[in-house]
């Protein structure tokens, strides 16, 4: 849905993990006249998520959620490299709270650009805000994000090589089989476009913007009537500019010093993607449980991308 010419235009853009999202974030953050907000809902769907751990029965899980709010919270008591700016308290992100902040204006902006996680919202339509907004996604092959996701949570575990028999659905608090059992990408988009919310949700694939990054770049820009320059496709590799996002300060904190935001806040470029797409025979049990859940979604989707032509 366009916004009238006078008023903030609010763009969402929904991934899944591992999708490139916080690299295209990083990067629209020099967009003039932006102001972006990083994973509000994400930070709500993990406080219900720990909130629910802590009263069952598994006592590993619950420690180990007991351990990663623990740790957000801490963050918050000392200056980080990320305080003083816009980021703010973890305990502050409930749906309602967000839902109010999303609709209020940006004063000196011309664009608020939300970057989330398709899974936090899916269930909580009633949190997203009653203003009128635009629907974007960016899409990865599910055999790639779940392969780098994979590796992350083994290098978190210190362990060594890739065994067989390692399970990231069950390494982490911040994972769950409940999480891709459900193509939650595909149905935000199917909802948007027939809520009429977004007729037309624009789609951009993580791997054409990585090889193609100024044809996805103009044409993304283009699509939500903002002007591009060819600027836009390098930016200040210092993570300076994060301090004037808006989120939770906890999560930006453990997620850069864990290393998952690690390349993203350094980036200044998109760079090619050189790796080759992993074949279905080489993928890991783990993986193989999941993929084909969300496979057919990405495949549809990818249909409807913004193509670098």
């Amino acid at each position: 849905m366009a916004n009238p010419p006078d008023k903030q235009t609010r763009i969402f853009l929904w991934s899944w993990p591992r999708s490139i999202s916080t690299c295209l974030e990083k990067c629209l953050s020099f967009v003039d006249g932006i102001q972006p907000w990083h994973e509000p809902y994400t930070m709500a769907y993990m406080a219900l998520l720990a909130k629910k751990a802590l009263t069952q029965q598994d006592d590993a899980i619950a420690a180990m959620f007991k351990q990663f709010i623990d740790s957000m919270n801490s963050i918050e008591e000392q200056p980080t490299e990320f305080s003083g700016g816009s980021l703010m308290p973890v305990e502050k992100f409930t749906y309602p709270w967000i839902k109010s902040q999303l609709e209020q204006e940006e004063p000196g902006k011309k664009y608020i650009l939300i970057k989330d996680m398709a899974m936090s919202i899916y269930d909580h339509l009633e949190a997203l805000p009653d203003v009128p907004t635009r629907h974007t996604f960016i899409i990865r092959h599910p055999y790639r994000f779940l392969t780098s996701q994979r590796k992350q949570f083994i290098r978190l575990a210190n362990i060594q090589d890739d065994p067989a028999d390692f399970d990231m659905f069950k390494a982490s608090p911040l994972m769950s089989e409940e999480m891709f059992t459900r193509d939650y990408m595909h149905l935000l988009w199917k909802h948007v476009k027939e809520s009429g919310k977004e007729p037309d949700p624009i789609i951009i694939d993580a791997e054409d913007l990585m090889n193609h990054p100024d044809k996805i770049l103009s044409g993304y820009l283009k699509a939500l009537a903002i002007p591009y320059h060819e600027r836009y496709v390098t930016w200040d590799e210092s993570e300076g500019s994060i301090k004037s996002w808006k989120g939770a300060l906890g999560q930006i904190v453990v997620g850069r010093r864990t290393g998952f935001f690690e390349k993203a806040f350094k980036s200044s470029l998109f760079l090619p993607n050189t790796h080759v797409m992993p074949k279905r025979e080489e993928l890991t049990k783990d993986i193989l449980r999941m993929v084909d859940h969300v496979l057919p979604g990405y495949e549809e989707m990818f249909e409807q991308r913004i193509k670098p032509e």
